[in-house]
């Protein structure tokens, strides 16, 4: 079955909602929207199901994206969404007239911020892009009654809301995963200066938090832990014993997925005579590498690599495999995963998983009782553990309850976008309260918080390189 095709009116009236926007919309007490890259991806169903699930709860939340989607395939629940989303323009000349009113609109909301913003761009931190889409997200707002947006991650999109904040457009939250925290060309200063300007910054693990902490040097008193939640209700489980010794895999093909590491332990079980088969559920730029280990170890009619699959077809591997596995390393660069969301919809779907002990994996998986873990990169270690949750019915039906049991407790989407949404809600109102109290007094001059903020990203030895877009 292929990935599901956009429903076509969505599109097409995202598309047109992205230059129709124009009546203005009062805030009242605020009103929240989400501020992404890319809007929808095939990979970030996590973004998707937390916006399906503010509006199960009655939040209204807009969309803004950066770019369009051009990856050609999409997720059916897509069409779960009551409101299309809305895009920026991707270049000047796509909307000179508009970007060119935005820019004037900020300039005279924020001279100072605003030259400092363009013409020195941070001390190079920004790119020009950043610039002028910070101040066309800042106006589309304005438009829109939006006080208060949410991005997920703590690049591009991050970038260009706390641009717009420092423009005088609404405060911003972000909520902080792996890439954006654990690569070593991740410009600390700036990631520093962007949660401390933000109403409240969300990372995924306590592992993240000690990290952004003792690492990037964030002030513990804007960073929150909040885990990424699952739709539980999509993922049935099945905790029956599973009679073939099947594998089965779920992610991007890069390094820091392991993949290497499985096929490699795929050769040590088919030694063994203890593997059927192994399906890895993916696509990314290791595929042809991936393709060329299987061939050298005579694992051609035993690994598959299948491309990548819609929910549903995931979903209905995870019910049918003998074990899960997610062999999890920290790349070259220093990215790593954090709390892969793969991990909770295999544990929901009662299939026992294999996994590393790194970064916030142990807080999904207690080992030995929800699932086994073992070293990063341990080959042998992970043929073993795979061994016997394929054939050791009883550990399977353990871990497999288990597992199920704390995604339950600790995983809900239900009630982690419960609580996400009272802290969007609350900044949401903190913002146009804020924004009320500034209208009544302004004087046409930059805020002193404006102005700090500029100024402290522009101190001397602060500048580093900058993510590219």
């Amino acid at each position: 079955m292929p990935p599901s095709s956009c429903p076509k009116t969505r599109v097409d009236h995202a598309m047109r909602g992205a230059s129709a926007a124009t009546s203005r919309e009062p805030a009242r007490c605020g009103r929240v929207a989400y501020l992404l890259q890319v809007f929808p991806k095939f990979s970030e169903t996590f973004i998707l199901n937390e916006l399906i699930e503010h509006q199960r709860q009655g939040a209204a939340v807009r969309v803004l994206s950066l770019r369009l989607p051009r990856e050609g395939r999409f997720h059916r629940m897509l069409a779960d969404l009551n409101e299309a989303a809305e895009y920026l323009p991707e270049a000047l000349s796509d909307a000179p007239g508009r970007a060119a009113e935005a820019l004037w609109s900020a300039t005279r909301h924020s001279p100072r911020a605003m030259s400092r913003a363009t013409w020195g761009r941070l001390r190079g931190r920004f790119t020009t892009r950043d610039v002028w889409q910070a101040a066309m997200a800042r106006r589309w707002a304005e438009r829109r009654g939006v006080t208060h947006v949410h991005c997920h991650f703590g690049g591009y999109a991050a970038r260009v809301a706390f641009l717009s904040r420092l423009m005088g457009g609404p405060s911003f939250s972000m909520t902080l995963h792996a890439f954006d925290i654990f690569r070593r060309d991740v410009d600390a200063a700036l990631l520093r200066e962007m949660i401390e300007t933000s109403a409240f910054t969300v990372t995924v693990s306590r592992f993240n938090e000690r990290f952004l902490r003792d690492v990037i040097g964030a002030s513990a008193l804007k960073i929150r832990v909040l885990y990424n939640g699952l739709p539980l209700e999509r993922f049935a489980f099945h905790a029956a014993p599973r009679s073939s010794r099947t594998i089965v895999a779920v992610g991007r093909l890069i390094e820091k997925k392991g993949f290497t590491h499985l096929v490699r332990a795929c050769a040590i079980l088919a030694q063994r005579g203890a593997l059927d088969r192994c399906d890895i559920i993916g696509d990314g730029r290791e595929k042809d590498a991936l393709k060329a280990l299987i061939r050298e170890l005579g694992l051609s009619g035993v690994v598959r690599l299948t491309g990548p699959q819609p929910i549903e077809r995931v979903a209905a591997a995870l019910t049918e495999a003998s074990a899960f596995a997610l062999p999890c390393v920290a790349a070259q660069d220093g990215n790593m995963d954090a709390l892969p969301t793969v991990l909770l919809e295999a544990m929901a779907s009662g299939c026992p998983c294999v996994s590393t002990r790194l970064s916030g994996i142990p807080e999904i998986i207690e080992d030995k009782a929800s699932g086994l873990l073992v070293e990063p990169g341990d080959e042998a270690g992970l043929a073993d553990a795979l061994e016997r949750v394929m054939t050791d019915a009883a550990l399977a039906r353990r871990l497999a309850l288990a597992g199920r049991q704390r995604v339950e407790r600790l995983f809900d989407v239900r009630n982690s976008v419960a609580t996400l949404s009272d802290w969007l809600q609350s900044a949401a109102a903190d913002s146009a309260a804020n924004a009320d109290a500034a209208a009544s007094s302004h004087d046409g001059r930059p805020s002193r918080q404006i102005t700090s903020v500029v100024q402290r990203a522009e101190a001397p030895g602060e500048e580093r390189a900058c993510e590219p877009v």
